[in-house]
């Protein structure tokens, strides 16, 4: 799971419904437990009861006084509670009203309980053994046998059963709402400091302000350190780019004054003056190469369109001798999360030689396709020759007779690197020249 969220709350429901369950398992069992005993010692008094009615009979056998009995069920028909007695051979010796026929129970020992649980019917039955003495010394054995219907114990523990399972569901779904109410409370630190991140993507704020608490503060000053470093040290390469570019103006412009001297011949001067030429334009690539701000996390997105138009402008009054016409498509909302300044780069080299190389119309638009941003550059000239890809290696041309030294796209497939990005070169719908240039959103 990607939430931490759901992970705590998927973790406390297995915890919680786990712990209900053996919560409901150990309080059926007790109940089921104490109720089984409580019905036991209700029979056992019955059993009691019926000693002290017992009597021997004009044969010397036991019989119970049915007028001596303290629980009158027992001459009830239907009363669901019976009982008998029988002797050492397994014979009935009494019974009471309406006993169900049935084969002599188990014989316990003489002063032992025997206890169950029938299923088919479903009764208790409690079976006692006991040995008579009459007034001849002639001892002889008998048992005692107690049976109760248990419809009404089950329609007990049904009862109980629905009642425990209702309330423990009620508190486990009120823990939880309590959970999930907790959960929400402690986790919005997190939840602000997601918000402070994408106010300075989009730039609305340049650190995180809000104090913390004690877990998250450290994470919060890493992250304002991170983010002033990284603008500190790219302020710092670009002022050091700006001190070297500047510190070669004064050498270059001897080097041009020393080329048109008449000690110079003549013949020398062309060549010193493309060589010069050369230079200015290796070192002007290599400090833009350097200066590429390159993918930053929490940059502000730059909308493109802007820029693209902009530099359109300015190529118009360049190439004003061409029937030149821009077609500029892109979202309403659609940003880039790139420096401008290297966008100005990249789009600069392409327009350029779309307009060096293309006919008269230039298409640019600007979208996403999955997890990836696009823009693609269409324009209606001779296209892109064969082993296109040939030219982003610096100093590889597509045109010899064109102006320039092979560095454009190999200037922009660098930026496009630092980005992580990636570039096809193909042709367009016009049959020209297609550049569509992929960044990672």
């Amino acid at each position: 799971m990607s939430s931490l969220r759901a992970r705590l709350l998927v973790a406390a429901s297995v915890v919680l419904t786990a712990f209900f369950l053996l919560t409901a398992a150990v309080l059926d069992s007790a109940f089921r437990d104490s109720t089984l005993q409580a019905q036991r010692d209700k029979l056992e008094g019955l059993v009691y009861s019926l000693l002290a009615a017992a009597r021997t009979n004009a044969d010397g056998d036991l019989t119970v006084a049915s007028d001596d009995i303290s629980d009158r069920r027992l001459m009830q028909p239907a009363s669901g509670l019976q009982a008998a007695l029988f002797d050492e051979q397994g014979l009935l010796a009494w019974t009471s009203t309406d006993f169900l026929e049935m084969p002599a129970p188990p014989v316990p020992e003489v002063g032992q309980w025997l206890f169950e649980q029938r299923d088919q019917p479903s009764t208790f039955a409690l079976s006692y053994g006991l040995r008579w003495i009459d007034l001849e010394d002639d001892p002889k054995r008998y048992t005692f046998v107690v049976i109760e219907d248990a419809t009404s114990f089950n329609r007990q523990l049904q009862t109980y059963r629905r009642e425990l399972w209702f309330w423990l569901a009620a508190a486990a779904a009120g823990l939880l709402l309590v959970q999930y109410l907790v959960l929400r409370w402690g986790l919005a630190p997190l939840r602000k400091l997601i918000a402070e991140l994408q106010a300075i993507e989009k730039g609305q704020r340049g650190e995180i302000q809000t104090e913390y608490p004690d877990e998250l503060q450290p994470l919060a000053q890493g992250l304002n350190a991170m983010i002033r470093s990284e603008r500190n040290q790219q302020n710092r390469y670009r002022h050091a780019l700006g001190d070297l570019a500047h510190s070669l103006k004064t050498p270059m412009a001897v080097l041009r004054g020393i080329g048109e001297e008449s000690r110079i011949p003549e013949d020398l001067r062309p060549a010193l003056r493309d060589q010069l030429m050369l230079m200015q334009q290796i070192t002007d690539y290599q400090l833009r190469k350097a200066a590429t701000a390159g993918r930053r996390t929490l940059a502000e997105p730059v909308a493109p369109r802007p820029i693209a138009e902009k530099i359109a402008d300015a190529l118009l009054k360049v190439y004003a001798d061409q029937p030149i016409r821009f077609a500029f498509e892109a979202p309403p909302s659609f940003r880039l999360r790139a420096d401008s300044g290297d966008l100005f780069e990249m789009l600069g080299n392409l327009l350029d030689n779309a307009c060096k190389y293309g006919a008269s119309r230039i298409s640019v638009r600007f979208g996403q396709q999955g997890a990836s941003n696009f823009i693609r550059i269409d324009d209606d000239g001779p296209g892109f020759p064969e082993e296109a890809y040939e030219l982003l290696r610096r100093g590889v041309r597509a045109d010899t007779q064109k102006p320039g030294q092979g560095i454009g796209l190999a200037a922009v497939y660098e930026i496009i690197k630092a980005y992580e990005g990636r570039i096809e070169l193909g042709r367009s719908e016009a049959g020209g020249a297609r550049v569509a240039i992929w960044l990672p959103v």
